[in-house]
């Protein structure tokens, strides 16, 4: 469901146990602007809580990452790694970098806290902010 109403349909790519229930991490197609002024299809991934996603009946979602929240919050998983998304270059918009915690968007490559830290501090980068990447690398983490 979109802020105004409207109900797409789009693809489940995770799911996440919070304290106090559950995020579901969609992504949907929209048009992007392509090479020579075409445009076309991109999918863009945020994640929402369940008044916003709904199953779409007869799909199984059984196979979607599913990460629950341990008895103790703080040793649920693994220490935190992070991918980077590179958005290219288009008229009018300079490329740029996008720093996310692993499974926040596809990427082959994992990076350390210190490689993480390396890439923000390049030109044209940020943390994503619907992982909350910045918060995963202060210092009590």
């Amino acid at each position: 469901m979109l802020p105004d109403g409207q109900e797409v349909r789009g693809r489940l790519h995770a799911r996440r146990q919070v304290e106090d229930g559950w995020l579901y991490q969609v992504g949907i197609l929209v048009w992007q602007d392509g090479a020579n002024g075409s445009a076309e299809p991109a999918e863009q991934r945020v994640w929402v809580l369940p008044a916003h996603a709904r199953p779409v009946p007869g799909v199984s979602y059984e196979h979607v990452p599913t990460h629950r929240l341990s008895g103790n919050a703080a040793s649920q998983e693994r220490p935190p790694a992070w991918t980077l998304q590179y958005l290219p270059h288009r008229p009018k918009h300079p490329g740029a970098t996008l720093l996310h915690v692993v499974g926040c968007t596809p990427s082959d490559r994992t990076l350390t806290r210190e490689e993480a830290l390396a890439a923000l501090r390049q030109p044209r980068a940020a943390a994503c902010i619907e992982c909350d990447a910045a918060r995963s690398l202060t210092p009590e983490q």
